[in-house]
């Protein structure tokens, strides 16, 4: 017999909880990313996650912003281009079996969801550690993590 999933549904009515990831595309030069930061500075928001992907000329910085919306509108001000991804997002913490993180690539796994890249969300103030995933099936994935009883993020929850 074929098992049915529940979508898990967000405050803001989406089935699948997702936090948006800013892909900023910057020259590849000494304190690009301190001036990039320094847009924000007064402005209220801040990063919950950053990754930099360095390419020879060129690198990628992956951010989490606690208002995406607003960092956009920074962004689209300073002239810089971006990408903006869905991705899953989770909390993680130490279980009875030793790692959170390790259980939540044991749930993926046993879905046969592909990983493509993780990483941690810095900043949450009086909250569990978190990290942001970027799967094959999101969907999916939001499905058999609240299966799993894991507390599924979207933005609401970064604010």
């Amino acid at each position: 017999m074929a098992q049915t999933r529940e979508r898990p549904l967000t405050k803001r009515g989406r089935e699948t909880p997702c936090i948006r990831q800013v892909s900023v595309f910057v020259e590849n030069r000494v304190g690009t990313l301190a001036g990039l930061m320094a847009l924000f500075h007064d402005s209220g928001i801040r990063t919950l996650a950053l990754t930099v992907i360095q390419g020879f000329d060129c690198a990628i910085l992956r951010f989490i912003f606690n208002d995406t919306d607003i960092a956009l509108r920074i962004l689209t001000q300073s002239d810089f281009n971006y990408t903006i991804c869905e991705l899953g997002a989770v909390e993680v913490s130490a279980d009875s079996h030793g790692d959170g993180l390790g259980s939540v690539c044991q749930a993926l796994l046993s879905a046969e969801i592909d990983i493509h890249y993780v990483y941690a969300l810095i900043s949450r103030p009086d909250r569990r550690p978190g990290v942001v995933i970027h799967v094959d099936n999101a969907e999916l994935a939001s499905m058999v993590l609240a299966e799993e009883h894991f507390t599924l993020l979207d933005e609401n929850d970064l604010k």
